[in-house]
């Protein structure tokens, strides 16, 4: 049975204010043996954790070129991949076109854009973005917009398959121009990974496609060993022991964010389709057992209809047992007085996924702050979100939404001050220079700025 709040008898901000990240010693300490692992012993300690984990035949750590080349899922799938990738790349050029409309772009030569010896050459990005604004005369202050050189995604895998984690991740971050990507997922028992995956790698510009999976993929990429590189940025979704180690990794290493379990909210009134209804719930709960589920309604009959509706749809579904799990003992139903009230609800829980289906709803919209992805109206389902529609599905989970962004071209972006005076515009900073050094105790923070006027005066 689901948890039923009726906001009328019942203050529902006690249950949603108890959710957030879970903290699992066992996982942590687990986590921590892993890393330091891999810091030690590098490509040993991977190919151990893949043959433990994942594929006890697993030869070799890196996916070769053949194996890449070859990989051709069916013909409906590589439609299917093309087409997501087509429209995701879109969405993100779009994006940064906005980002950087009114910034100049300058070119510059990378350091891997410089023929090294013996060194593999990638996809070079050689692009940068600068805006100033001047001051006072001989002043200029701005910033410059440049990407990350290198990025690791994490896509899960093993027994499962996930070619559009591939196409959600690795898109944003090559439109933002970085240079080299590398990918990391699980091997099948038998060390190979899914066609569909390595097909979606090969049309992303994937450089590297690693076959491990869990804590000692996020160390690998974080730390580096003697097979794969160290990188400026890990994304990606993935378990508890995979958002363990991005945490534990934080400060080493970029981060999308530390995820918890997937998550989706349906938002209805009186005039919504139960069916529509249903099926987005299910949709996202679908995924695991600790996924939570929220319908949020203005009316009480149509929150009983839309419940009638997922038992009628869960009947016999292939992983039935799983959502019925998520539904007992993760999700809940309130049933909001108001339409006020329901958004406010939904602000409080801030889903991963947000499906709106009240009578307008972009004005219903307009009231949400707090969601990952908002889709609009019965006709945008929740797994168009998840495959193909554009933005990336790599989502803020644990009430993250408050504060946290989809992945996106943003990510792999990185802004620099930049600074020039010349001795008539110092002149005017100089005494609030001198008077917050001293004021702060640091006489030579202070001279910093005096010792240029002592020099021009000896000058």
């Amino acid at each position: 049975m689901i948890r039923i709040i009726d906001c009328r008898t019942e203050d529902p901000l006690k249950y949603l204010n108890a959710r957030g990240v879970r903290h699992d010693e066992a996982v942590m300490q687990v986590v921590a043996s892993i890393i330091e692992d891999v810091r030690t012993r590098g490509d040993e300690a991977l190919l151990e954790s893949a043959k433990r984990f994942d594929a006890p035949d697993i030869k070799n750590l890196v996916a070769s070129q053949e194996e890449i080349d070859r990989a051709m899922p069916l013909v409906e799938q590589t439609f299917a991949i093309d087409h997501a990738i087509e429209r995701v790349k879109s969405f993100h050029e779009n994006q940064l076109g906005f980002l950087i409309s009114g910034w100049q772009e300058e070119e510059y030569q990378s350091a891997a854009e410089r023929k090294i010896e013996g060194q593999p050459r990638h996809h070079v990005s050689n692009h940068r973005w600068t805006w100033n604004s001047a001051g006072i005369k001989g002043e200029w202050l701005g910033q410059r917009l440049c990407p990350l050189s290198t990025a690791g995604v994490y896509v899960p895998g093993g027994n499962a398959n996930y070619p559009s984690s591939v196409v959600m991740n690795v898109i944003p971050a090559q439109v933002a121009g970085v240079n080299r990507i590398t990918v990391t997922t699980p091997a099948r028992q038998d060390g190979t990974l899914a066609p569909a995956v390595l097909y979606a790698a090969r049309y992303c510009g994937v450089a590297q496609i690693v076959k491990v999976g869990g804590a000692a993929a996020i160390a690998a990429l974080a730390l580096g060993t003697e097979s794969v590189q160290r990188v400026d940025k890990v994304v990606g979704p993935g378990n508890r022991y995979v958002n363990e180690a991005k945490r534990q990794l934080w400060g080493v290493v970029g981060l999308d964010g530390y995820a918890g379990p997937s998550e989706v909210a349906v938002l209805v009134d009186e005039t919504s389709n139960a069916t529509f209804a249903a099926a987005d719930f299910l949709t996202q709960i679908e995924h695991a057992s600790d996924n939570a589920g929220f319908l949020v309604s203005t009316d009480e009959s149509k929150a009983k209809e839309v419940l009638d509706e997922i038992e009628r749809q869960l009947h016999g579904a292939a992983r039935e047992n799983t959502m019925r799990e998520a539904m007992a003992h993760e999700s809940a139903v309130l049933l909001a007085r108001d339409l006020n009230e329901a958004c406010d609800l939904i602000n409080a829980i801030a889903p991963e996924h947000l499906s709106i289906a009240t009578k307008d709803p972009e004005a219903t919209a307009s009231k949400i702050r707090n969601a990952g992805c908002i889709l609009m109206g019965e006709w945008t389902p929740e797994s168009a979100g998840d495959y193909c529609a554009g933005p990336s599905h790599t989502l803020p989970t644990a009430t993250a939404a408050r504060f946290g962004s989809p992945v996106n071209v943003q990510d792999f972006l990185k802004f620099q001050s930049m600074l020039r005076f010349d001795r008539t515009s110092l002149e005017e900073l100089t005494p609030t220079i001198e008077a917050f050094g001293l004021m702060e105790g640091f006489p030579e923070h202070a001279k910093g700025a005096s010792v240029r006027r002592l020099s021009e005066k000896g000058n």
